[in-house]
């Protein structure tokens, strides 16, 4: 084999080295910042060092904590979702401008008094406004506009 080639080898293995050692580095910097978001970044006492180190944990740890959130996640939808079927119909009122139906409504599905049902409309139309602002046709002042509690 000529010395050229020995010596091309060299280089094209001394790169790969150098890749697959970028790609380490980077994947150990995914790993950190995953478990820092997710909270599971461990302190670990070591006898010889006068303070914790951090460390990394497992990648099955890292998987179960994203199952966490996935499973927080869809019970938050869940509860958005129930929470929408129970508010079904009322949403309609209150995008369609129709406060006191929609206070009426509250009432009846909910059992408020009059002061909480108004303290209700105003949280879900703040909502649904924030969800939807499609759905409004007109401004936040001008929605509330001759409504007083």
């Amino acid at each position: 084999m000529a010395e050229d080639d020995l010596e091309t080898m060299r280089r094209e293995l001394a790169e790969a080295r150098a890749e697959r050692d970028a790609l380490q580095r980077e994947l150990g910097d995914l790993r950190a910042r995953l478990c820092i978001k997710l909270g599971i970044v461990r302190r670990e006492e070591q006898d010889e060092a006068p303070s914790a180190v951090l460390s990394v944990a497992s990648d099955a740890e890292i998987v179960q904590g994203v199952q966490r959130l996935r499973d927080d996640l869809a019970r938050l939808v869940d509860t958005e979702r129930s929470d929408d079927l129970r508010w079904s119909g009322i949403d309609d009122l209150i995008t369609g401008n129709r406060k006191i139906h929609a206070v009426q409504a509250i009432r009846a599905r909910f059992g408020a008094s009059l002061p909480l049902a108004v303290d209700l409309l105003s949280e879900r139309y703040t909502q649904l406004r924030h969800r939807y602002p499609e759905r409004f046709s007109e401004s936040p002042e001008a929605y509330w506009d001759g409504f007083t509690s």
